[in-house]
Order: C-alpha cells, then structure tokens, then sequence
C-alpha cells in the first residue's frame, strides 16, 4: 500500500492511501490518524470515530476519509459485526422525510494490530504413540476381530 502526501486541511497534512485491491479507490487519512497508517481502513474509521466520542454516520465517516457514501455504509457494517477488535454501539436513526432508518456507531474501543499477539505455531512434544481402545470390547473379541481383519483378501490380488 502507499501513502502519499495530499494537501493541507486546517493546518494539517492528510494523507491519501491507495490500496492494494485495484476494486477499491484510494482514501484520505485524517491527519489525527497519521501514525496509524499500517492499519486496515475499518481500523481507522473505528479509531477515527473513537475519537469524535460520539455518534458517528456514514455521512461523516464519507466525508473525513473520501470515500463513497456505499463505502462507508460497508465501513459501518462490517465495524458493528468485529467485536473481537472494535467495541462499539449501533443505533438505527430515520431522518424526517424518510422511510428508511440508517445506522449510527459510537466506537469505545479498538485493539490495534500492534496489541494483538500474533499466535506463533508451536510443534507438537514428542510423546509415545498413544493407543486407545474404543468400547468396551473384551481381549479375546478384540484379537477375534483382528484375526478377522489380517485374514481377509485385499482387492485386486
């Protein structure tokens, strides 16, 4: 992904992000958001509505980042259902004049990538071959059953 610097909005440089999916069109950053580059687009409208500290709509969030009205409403949707990194409250809000309501996020907390701990794969002890018998099956009918098992025919022998 690149950033590049755009202009200067009230004092601040913002920065406009291109992504690495040629479907997706670039975003700006907001300048409070700057050190957090590296993090996914719903990351940083999560952290960016964190810091309103209250409820955000697609509208807003269209506008701070440059983005479709469509893309934001995906923003918002996908940020309600990813609580394993994003806390947050939804609520659905009918303009006057309109049949259909619209959902709104206030966002209370956001785990960074950063303080997540990467699961790192740990190979397996080395342990004897362990062997557990199924059921409750006596001696002479397990060997019975083997017996069985070694004398029959394998096809196309």
């Amino acid at each position: 992904m690149e950033n590049t610097p755009q202009n200067h909005v009230s004092g601040q440089a913002c920065y406009r992000k291109k992504t690495s999916q040629s479907n997706h069109e670039p975003f700006v950053i907001p300048a409070s958001l700057h050190q957090y580059t590296d993090e996914p687009l719903y990351i940083l409208v999560a952290l960016w509505a964190q810091q309103q500290n209250d409820w955000v709509s697609r509208a807003e969030i269209s506008e701070a980042f440059g983005i479709t009205d469509r893309r934001a409403s995906f923003q918002v949707s996908y940020i309600s259902r990813k609580n394993r990194r994003i806390t947050c409250e939804t609520r659905a809000v009918r303009d006057e004049g309109s049949s259909c309501p619209h959902h709104e996020i206030r966002v209370t907390g956001v785990v960074l990538t950063r303080d997540t701990e990467k699961a790192v794969s740990v190979a397996p002890k080395k342990r004897p071959l362990k062997r557990s018998h199924v059921g409750n099956v006596s001696p002479e009918l397990r060997s019975l059953f083997h017996s069985l098992m070694g004398s029959r025919s394998v096809c196309g022998e």
